[in-house]
């Protein structure tokens, strides 16, 4: 009877062993998990971040992109203007000698 007795506590704290040690494997993982998700919240702030900085970084070339743009637009109105006042003070001068 005390065999029996003595196996069954040996069986008993093997098995409280090995749930302890399951327990604590669980735990540990669950660790590596949170410390993964916390990594993974990091990253996309830092992503966010960045992306906000782009699109920041777009805006300000596109109001650059559209200032140069008024400006060739500006200025190729001034060159047909100049164009034009050249023909006209042209066409004088070329009637002149046929006359």
């Amino acid at each position: 009877m005390r065999r029996g007795l003595v196996w069954g506590l040996i069986i008993a704290v093997i098995v409280v062993i090995v749930l302890a040690v399951s327990v604590a494997s669980v735990g540990t993982q669950l660790d590596e998990a949170r410390m993964k998700a916390e990594d993974l919240e990091f990253e996309v702030e830092d992503l966010q971040a960045d992306l906000e900085t782009v699109r920041k970084d777009h805006d300000a070339a596109k109001t650059e992109r559209d200032a140069l743009k008024t400006q060739a637009d500006e200025q190729l109105k001034t060159i047909e203007q100049l164009k034009a006042e050249l023909e006209r003070t042209r066409a004088p001068q070329s009637a002149s000698p046929a006359s």
